[in-house]
């Protein structure tokens, strides 16, 4: 049996020697891997994740490391042409933007200036006209007010089930500063939009060193509520164990 985990947060490029990226460490995806390698029936722990994420003590564990969403996109897409994965435990903060263009801001404002009208058409011109990255170049520093246009990133969740339908999966949603209702609600339309089996839910304001506060929504209605990284690792593993012996 095989297993495929994201972990950690993914990385943008602005230049040469800048990036956006977030907050994202690994640290949930690590030990849910080894908490895997506690079954008897688990072959293989494919373990997708960042260079400078936390990786898993498991022996079972094989490190694949990327760094962008097109790399994490690549790399999914080789895996499950290649393997047959059971289950997808997908809790890797992956960036909903990556970089377009940089601009100077009184340079777009010239270019928008000589324009006949102002739309998106126009603007997105503009940027492009004035756009400062150059291949593994630094933007000059001695740039007063620059803007950065972003474009939305391919969505990975949708993949899973797309490459594999009969594989198991367990999406992730975080949110900050919600109510529950909120929280759940979110957490429900993200498993129907994505056919997940089951979706773990949290709230930043719930996540510190010792305590990350989480729900495990399963798809036939039941939550599972846990207070720490370790005890939402056991219950991702167990349900997930359990989804497999009941198919």
């Amino acid at each position: 049996m095989n297993i495929l985990i994201t972990a950690g947060g993914t990385t943008e490029t602005i230049d040469g020697v800048r990036s956006i990226t977030n907050t994202g460490t690994g640290r949930l995806g690590s030990l849910i891997a080894d908490e895997f390698e506690k079954s008897p029936m688990i072959n293989n722990i494919y373990y997708i994740c960042a260079e400078n994420s936390f990786k898993p003590a498991a022996k079972k564990a094989k490190i694949i490391t990327i760094e962008s969403v097109a790399d994490l996109e690549t790399a999914v897409i080789n895996l499950f042409q290649n393997e047959k994965i059971d289950a997808v435990i997908h809790s890797m903060a992956v960036s909903d933007y990556r970089v377009k263009s940089v601009a100077d801001i009184s340079s777009v404002s010239r270019s928008l200036n000589k324009a006949d009208c102002i739309n998106d058409f126009s603007i997105e011109q503009a940027f492009d006209e004035n756009n400062l990255i150059k291949q593994n170049k630094k933007i000059s520093s001695s740039i007063e007010s620059p803007i950065i246009l972003l474009e939305k990133t391919p969505k990975i969740l949708p993949m899973f089930k797309k490459l594999s339908p009969e594989t198991i999966l367990v999406g992730f949603k975080l949110l900050n500063n919600v109510d529950l209702n909120t929280l759940f609600n979110v957490a429900e339309a993200l498993m129907n939009n994505n056919n997940c089996d089951f979706v773990l839910a949290n709230d930043a304001v719930n996540i510190k060193s010792d305590i990350h506060k989480g729900f495990l929504l399963h798809k036939d209605g039941r939550k599972s509520e846990f207070s720490t990284k370790q005890e939402i690792a056991k219950g991702i593993v167990s349900a997930v164990m359990e989804r497999i012996d009941n198919i």
